[in-house]
């Protein structure tokens, strides 16, 4: 199931809080080869606060296999902390208090059927939907050139902000993606995603001894939920021209919007 994790349930995810910081060392370092500060298996930095939130896709056996962070950008913010150098003069201000940012968005999910790709839609739609609820109208990032076709292909209305830059394990660019109902309105029928396309457990039922079990309760009571559930992968995924951890990576996203007819 796709979920959403805040300050104000994260006190019923501290397992799954771990599995997610030590899935982004596994990306993020060992795969990417980022320099990214790691301490006892789990990167963390300074947007991990009590500001930011993370959209976290389990598997079936409830281990992290997909997220992406989503924060305001009022007070900071990656993209003006650490990449202001690449942001074009005249654009609309990133802290205006009408954006939030993205950031270590990741997905080892193998699967390409459209079932995997539906949930990494409902991974990358899941902050706008919230954004939306929240007045905001637009978020902002930072990523690799790599993922642009992917986020394309989901449906993401994307405008680029200024050119692509030399981060040291590739190019990355700046962009900011629309948050709008008409937006969202597109991303949800191109995929056949429920609405909200997340969950969020505030609390657990008497009976119910983790998330997961009323992860499920709620996919029962609201069958549409199936359309987000993890299901078994079938067969995997091979790379034969890959040839380092980032090539076998981004090679996992495949083409989305190929695949995105019907539900």
């Amino acid at each position: 199931m796709i979920h959403l994790i805040s300050k104000n349930n994260s006190a019923l995810y501290q397992d799954e809080i771990r599995d997610l910081h030590q899935a982004r060392a596994e990306v993020f370092v060992n795969q990417l080869g980022w320099d990214l500060r790691v301490e006892d298996g789990l990167e963390y930095d300074e947007y991990d606060d009590a500001r930011a939130s993370n959209i976290i896709g389990f598997s079936t056996e409830n281990r992290v296999v997909m997220g992406l962070r989503f924060r305001p950008t009022d007070d900071c913010s990656m993209l003006l902390d650490h990449f202001s150098h690449v942001l074009p003069a005249g654009i609309r201000p990133i802290d205006d208090g009408r954006t939030w940012e993205l950031s270590r968005g990741f997905c080892i999910e193998r699967g390409m059927r459209r079932h995997n790709l539906r949930r990494k839609a409902a991974c990358m739609i899941a902050p706008l939907e919230l954004a939306y609820e929240a007045g905001i109208d637009r978020c902002v990032g930072f990523t690799d050139v790599r993922m642009l076709s992917f986020c394309y292909g989901v449906g993401w209305k994307l405008t680029l902000l200024g050119s692509a830059m030399d981060y040291g394990q590739g190019e990355a660019v700046a962009y900011e993606v629309e948050v709008s109902q008409a937006a969202l309105d597109e991303m949800r029928q191109m995929w056949g995603l429920p609405r909200p396309s997340h969950i969020t457990i505030d609390q657990l039922l008497p009976e119910e001894e983790n998330v997961h079990v009323a992860a499920a309760r709620l996919a029962r009571e609201h069958p549409e939920l199936q359309k987000i559930a993890a299901q078994p992968e079938i067969g995997s995924v091979t790379h034969p021209s890959a040839t380092t951890g980032a090539d076998v990576y981004y090679g996992r996203f495949g083409a989305t919007r190929s695949a995105s007819g019907g539900h």
